[in-house]
């Protein structure tokens, strides 16, 4: 019965978890009043451009996970209130906001989200990530910054060993306010996840690092990595949607608590129940459920058989409120008796509160139950009879099944049989007990019988004595000559007949872990003996046991007794283990060897101090002249660590048995990487990097620069890896366009990596960059019928003055060309910024056509500026003059060399000298209009 009680609870507690884990899966609206609680929702990487890891077996990609997590997560949190957004549009958005219209530029990825989202007063930032690393990680864990400098910049300071490039992180030693809710959020995600997720385990880990996601933020924030793309059973179950809702629900929960959302418990005023026939009715009423309500659900179980009949019914809401189900007791086998009724309410986060229990009472004549006058056994030889008779069957009669086992081993020969009905009413069944290994002794014998409900109902037991003559000897001994032991079993007696003998053998060292079968031949006397070698047990010395079994003509294995023997052996052993260092090489030598038992090879594993035994390797010592054996190695090959190396040596004998031989210790002196200098220079947009007098003792694999410029913290940061020279000196040449094209100082630092990967810093220093993205000086790149074909496609009319004389718009093309070739100014700018400032040689503002004014030298606000046709001629040369006082005002602002040509420029100042070197920085300086520098680049454009 305990068999079958046991299956039925294995089948109800697969019920009850089925249901548990359904209800998580769900999610309702839950009423927090959260509507002002602005939270953006970044789904980390970007489709399309960088994926994240990929699993290598099924191709599932970090960035699909990100996104489905991140849009459940979002659905979630603005059903329950919040005014919740993604960061950007994602595949499969099924309509919900989004913080940005189209996806970032990757190159300001975060740095986009994080100002965008600082600029609407965002109340919360939740970045999803997904993790990788070896086959076997698992896990979720949690990212914050105690490190905002948007919002604090006191106490800031660096910590290693943060980033897996070397890199340093920054941190707060005195965090601001967001950063303690950050922190706060991260614990409460932390405990949420483990105490109500089953499908990806707790790394518990929070971990204060300066991702570049939460460090941007002028509000709390926190970067979740959700588990391990890397493994392949675990990646399986993230990208189910079921298991990704129940993630969404629990950082719903965590973030209801951060904001002080109501987690009062669910109660109710009363639980009865009351019992019609065979019906039970259970009422639940004054529930009340501040954090919503899913379902309530009511388990019933008769205490007849425990919890074999365990259902949950869900209650159904009644019109006065309360909630209500009816069971029916043929659902529970027409137990009767006492019945069992508890009753959980499930809230909108999942979560089961007990509402209340109680009992009824089910009488017997609801439905009778079928029993049986008599169960018995007979026993006739190796059989067994089994007989029930006076079978009552109220509900009918379906079969009769009787379970027999032998006390032998406990149920390890349990079967279930079918009885068959007899003439007289009776059910029977015989069995054999060579199907139940032929044990002697007591059998249990249970019957039961299945109504027309499959009800199974027990009737009764019964026991039966079998009587089985088992083989014996009376003596099992042992021998030892040398190496050899040679066991005997004598005087065997074998009722049922013998198929063979075998002998187990194992000696006391370690356990059993050289436990042999051996097979006994039969001696001319029968006795049965057999001789084993100790070399096939380790040649290990001290007591060796021996057992002795018969196994019969039913193949039954009969224990016929043991015997233990001593046997002495002498172990491998040295005279002395030494080692001596030269440099970077260790050498180890081992005397005096001496091997009863032959030998095989000397091993010699060594290990430094350093970092445990992370570096272990075993060597093979060589035999050497005068007898003793010797191995030299290089701290090349233990990571170049310094300090203390262990060294054992161990001998292997022919038997492949392995013996220690002693052990000893040297100190090894190392130095790390140095470098005399690290140098930095600049040229135009260049900067040149160049790590001198290197040292390097212990290897060089690469020399690494990382590099970025003080604007916007480390926002750009870039790691070069710098290339030798012929001199031995490393150089790389970075490009600031790399790093945003950011003008001002920027900070460099040198890292050597040694051979064993481990990071040596060499030295820093810095370099002021003034970035120039479009010069004003250099070569003319458009020709004349470039310029020719802009001003005529932009419809303006050529002013007629010009033609009259004697320059036509080919000629005023040239003459720009020519005076900015003559100053080494790009034609392309100054004839652009002259259609800006004429509006196409159309004027119409201060400045006059007939002043050959050009770029509105001089005019301010009423004020018409320098008249060159006054001053140089209303004729071809006063035009062209004013053509050079513009090219010459463009020099002035763009380079400190001396004019070609007599100065003809009448706002000549050496005071703004070097102000402007590119279009970009014409903006504020020539003129006040910020869109100044854009507008002249439209015009470049479309030439």
């Amino acid at each position: 019965m305990e068999i079958i009680r046991n299956r039925k609870k294995q089948i109800a507690l697969g019920i009850v978890m089925t249901l548990v884990l359904l209800t998580f899966f769900s999610y309702f609206s839950l009423d927090v009043k959260a509507a002002s609680t602005t939270i953006v929702v970044n789904p980390g990487h970007l489709d399309g451009v960088d994926t994240g890891a990929v699993n290598k077996s099924n191709g599932i990609r970090e960035v699909d996970l990100n996104n489905a997590l991140a849009i459940k997560v979002v659905s979630t949190l603005r059903q329950n209130g919040y005014n919740a957004m993604l960061s950007h549009p994602v595949p499969g958005n099924p309509g919900l906001p989004t913080l940005l219209s189209a996806p970032p530029a990757y190159s300001a990825y975060s740095t986009t989200i994080c100002n965008k989202a600082n600029q609407i007063g965002a109340d919360l930032l939740i970045s999803i990530h997904h993790n990788s690393g070896a086959a076997t990680a698992s896990g979720y864990e949690f990212y914050w910054s105690s490190y905002h400098p948007s919002v604090d910049t006191n106490g800031i300071y660096q910590k290693p060993g943060l980033w897996s490039d070397g890199s340093l992180a920054d941190l707060d030693a005195t965090p601001p306010t967001i950063a303690l809710k950050s922190k706060e959020l991260a614990n409460l995600l932390n405990d949420n996840f483990s105490e109500n997720l089953t499908y990806v385990p707790s790394r518990d880990k929070i971990i204060e690092r300066d991702d570049a996601i939460t460090r941007k933020t002028s509000m709390p924030s926190v970067l979740i990595e959700a588990g391990y793309v890397s493994n392949n059973a675990e990646v399986v179950k993230m990208a189910d949607d079921n298991n990704q809702q129940q993630m969404a629900n629990q950082i719903l929960a965590s973030i209801n608590e951060l904001f002080g959302a109501n987690t009062d418990l669910m109660t109710a005023t009363s639980f009865t129940a009351s019992v019609n026939g065979d019906k039970i009715t259970a009422t639940v009423n004054g529930v009340s459920a501040p954090n919503g309500l899913q379902v309530i659900y009511i388990p019933v179980w008769s205490d007849d058989g425990g919890q074999d009949d365990l259902k949950w019914y869900p209650a159904t809401k009644q019109g006065d409120g309360s909630y209500s189900a009816t069971i029916d007791v043929k659902d529970h086998g027409y137990e009767s008796g006492n019945y069992q009724l508890h009753c959980y309410g499930v809230d909108s986060y999942g979560k089961y509160t007990l509402l209340g229990h109680t009992t009824v009472n089910v009488t017997s004549s609801v439905q009778e139950k079928m029993t049986a006058s008599s169960v018995t056994g007979t026993v006739s030889g190796n059989k067994i009879t089994a007989t029930v008779k006076g079978i009552s069957a109220p509900n009918g009669l379906t079969g009769i099944t009787i379970p027999v086992w032998s006390e032998t081993g406990g149920q390890d020969d349990l079967k279930w049989y079918s009885a068959t009905k007899q003439s007289d009413g009776s059910y029977r069944v015989t069995i054999d007990i060579k199907d139940h290994n032929y044990d002697g002794g007591l059998y249990n014998i249970h019957a039961y019988g299945i109504d027309n409900n499959g009800k199974m109902t027990f009737l009764g037991n019964t026991s039966a004595t079998v009587k089985v003559d088992t083989m014996t000897a009376t003596s099992v001994s042992a021998s030892v000559s040398g190496n050899k032991i040679t066991a005997m079993v004598k005087g065997i007696t074998a009722p049922n007949g013998i198929t063979e003998v075998i002998i187990p053998i194992w000696s006391e060292t370690n356990g059993q872990d050289d436990l042999k079968w051996y097979p006994a031949t039969k001696q001319s006397d029968g006795s049965y003996a057999v001789t084993i070698d100790i070399r096939d047990h380790n040649n290990d010395g001290g007591t060796y046991n021996i057992h002795a079994y018969g196994k019969d003509n039913n193949n039954k294995m009969t224990f016929v007794g043991s015997t233990s023997v001593n046997v002495l052996v002498e172990p491998m052993t040295a005279t002395s283990v030494t080692a001596s260092v030269s440099g970077n090489k260790i050498t180890t030598v081992v005397k005096g060897i001496k091997a009863p038992n032959g030998l095989k090879s000397i091993a010699v594993p060594i290990w430094s101090d350093v970092n445990g035994q992370d570096d272990l390797k075993w060597y093979t010592a060589t035999k050497q002249s005068d007898g003793s054996y010797a191995v030299t190695i290089d701290i090349k090959d233990h990571n170049y660590s310094g300090g203390v190396y262990n060294i054992h040596v161990y001998g292997t004998d022919d038997s492949g048995k392995q013996t220690f031989l002693g052990n000893t210790s040297v100190s090894v002196a190392t130095t790390p990487m140095s470098a005399t200098s690290v140098k930095a220079s600049v040229a135009e947009n260049m900067i040149t990097v160049v790590v001198s007098g290197i040292t390097a003792p212990n290897g060089i694999k690469k020399i690494e620069i990382p590099t970025w410029s003080d604007i916007n913290g480390q926002d750009d940061l870039i790691w070069y890896t710098a290339t030798e020279q012929s001199d031995g000196s490393y150089k790389v040449v970075i490009d600031a366009k790399n790093h945003h094209g950011d003008s001002g100082t920027y900070l460099i630092d040198a890292y050597g990596v040694e051979s064993d990967g481990r990071f040596v810093p060499l030295g820093s220093t810095s370099a002021s960059v003034r970035y120039v993205e479009t010069p004003i000086m250099g070569e003319t790149t458009v020709t004349a019928a470039e310029l020719v074909a802009y001003y005529k496609a932009s419809g303006s009319v050529y002013p007629q003055i010009y033609n009259d004389l004697g320059v036509n718009l080919e000629k005023f093309v040239d003459l720009y060309i020519q005076e900015c070739k003559v100053e080494g100014v790009r034609a392309e700018v100054a004839f652009a910024q002259a259609m800006l400032e004429t509006g196409n040689l159309q004027f119409g503002g201060d400045v006059k056509v007939t002043q050959f004014n050009f770029a509105g030298l001089g005019a301010t606000g009423g004020v018409p500026g320098f008249d060159f046709s006054v001053v140089y001629g209303n004729n071809s040369t006063g035009l062209q003059t004013g053509i050079r006082g513009h090219v010459q005002h463009l020099k002035c602002y763009a380079c400190d060399e001396d004019l070609k040509q007599t100065n003809v420029d009448p706002r000549w100042n050496d005071k703004i000298r070097l102000r402007a070197l590119s279009v970009e920085e014409l903006a504020g300086t020539w003129a006040a209009d910020t869109t100044y520098a854009t507008k002249i680049k439209a015009i470049m454009k479309k030439f």
